[in-house]
């Protein structure tokens, strides 16, 4: 049962990134220590040390999002007697996550009418799960055949904006741009303003690369619901996208002000500090994310990246090759130590790691354009203009540059 659970932690999480987003008061204080850890031993699934790290503060001092975190490591521990006893005491009782994970204990127990008498309270939540998502939910499709849960759908809990959104997102899922759009527009057009359905259309933009009206659907469910952390997080991911470094800073910023419990903001701000040659503000960051999640990929690399960019490439390097050694199937990972390679002038060893990112992937057009960079540097000019016209048909641009310098007769 234990291992069910664990399975389906990644489920849960992706649902609600993707389709809800909840509004957090702004923290103005420095955040917990106690939890702050504890959620970076839930990123994990290490549920036991989570718990014991909230346990570490006194009881009166617990916040309603310590007390989730209680409920949610029992919960993913399959302890859900435990995890109801926790959702459903008065710290947290009338949060909708509270609801709807005390709804999922009961209905893992076998306690449809109790699950029900907790789903109905979620449901009449402003923000919630769209009902197909609810019907497909992993736990809650263990009461489906019982009478509490056909009671339950004989209502409409979803008001029409609410029911738009979730039409357009699963067309989303079926690539059905278009059509997601029309529908979003459409019910736009009859409604005076819905951050919700602003939300929704700035993800059918970024589904379809198309950054420029993905990032002003965001700027205005953010006028709308400026305190949702999520929606800053990806007004700076459009931003960076379309190279507006300054403004996807301060989006990065507010996303951090915002949730400083969310771990992964640091590191999406600790990229937008390198790509503003901010290193050592990009340092800060991802020394704080590595002080909770020292062993974490992303940081890694991202650690690797701002090194080199900062003129230590054999740092950069250092880097690299740890994540090369856990994982030997990354492109990216070969790619990027190449790059590290050839500023710190290791050409020949830049030339092998490039190859095998090509081995991995041959439609890498950073990888053809640093593998010209090196052979010119080898003094093998007709091969590096080989690889950067292979980089420009892949879509590199600044292949353009390199082979009107080097390559034109």
């Amino acid at each position: 049962m234990i291992t069910n659970t664990t399975n389906t932690m990644t489920r849960y999480f992706l649902i609600c990134a993707w389709s809800v987003m909840i509004a957090v008061p702004v923290v103005a204080q420095k955040p917990n220590e106690a939890l702050l850890r504890a959620k970076a031993a839930m990123q994990q699934q290490q549920y036991a040390k989570a718990t014991q790290e909230i346990l570490t503060v006194p009881d009166h001092e617990r916040t309603p999002a310590m007390y989730l975190v209680l409920g949610e490591s029992a919960y993913f521990s399959g302890n859900y007697g435990e995890a109801i006893s926790v959702f459903e005491s008065d710290r947290v009782k009338n949060l909708p996550e509270a609801q709807l994970y005390a709804a999922r204990a009961c209905a893992m127990t076998d306690q449809p009418a109790r699950a029900a008498a907790y789903l109905q309270k979620y449901l009449e939540q402003r923000e919630k799960l769209s009902e197909s998502e609810l019907q497909l939910d992993p736990a809650l499709e263990k009461m489906e055949r019982s009478r509490e849960w056909r009671m339950l759908w004989q209502k409409e809990w979803y008001n029409a904006a609410e029911q738009q959104a979730a039409e357009a997102m699963t067309l989303v899922r079926r690539k059905k741009y278009a059509e997601a759009l029309e529908v979003i527009d459409k019910a736009l057009a009859n409604r005076s303003s819905s951050g919700k359905l602003y939300a929704v259309r700035a993800k059918v933009y970024e589904a379809m690369e198309s950054y420029e009206p993905a990032l002003e659907s965001y700027q205005s469910a953010i006028q709308l619901r400026g305190n949702d952390p999520a929606l800053h997080a990806g007004a700076s991911e459009m931003a960076v996208r379309l190279k507006k470094y300054e403004l996807a800073l301060e989006h990065a910023q507010r996303a951090v002000r915002l949730d400083p419990y969310r771990l992964e903001g640091y590191l999406q701000r600790a990229a937008v500090y390198r790509l503003l040659k901010q290193y050592e503000e990009a340092h800060k960051d991802i020394d704080f994310y590595f002080t909770y999640l020292p062993a974490d990929t992303k940081a890694l690399y991202q650690m690797g990246l701002t090194e080199t960019e900062a003129g230590r490439p054999l740092s950069g390097i250092e880097y690299f090759t740890l994540l090369i050694e856990r994982d030997k199937t990354s492109a990216e990972y070969f790619a990027a130590r190449a790059a590290a390679c050839i500023k710190a002038g290791r050409y020949g060893q830049a030339d092998d790691d490039l190859a095998q990112a090509l081995d991995l992937n041959p439609r890498l057009p950073d990888a053809w354009l640093q593998k010209g960079i090196a052979l010119q540097q080898m003094d093998d000019a007709g091969e590096a203009c080989h690889c950067w016209q292979k980089a420009m048909l892949l879509g590199s641009r600044e292949a353009a540059t390199y082979i009107y310098k080097y390559c034109a007769r």
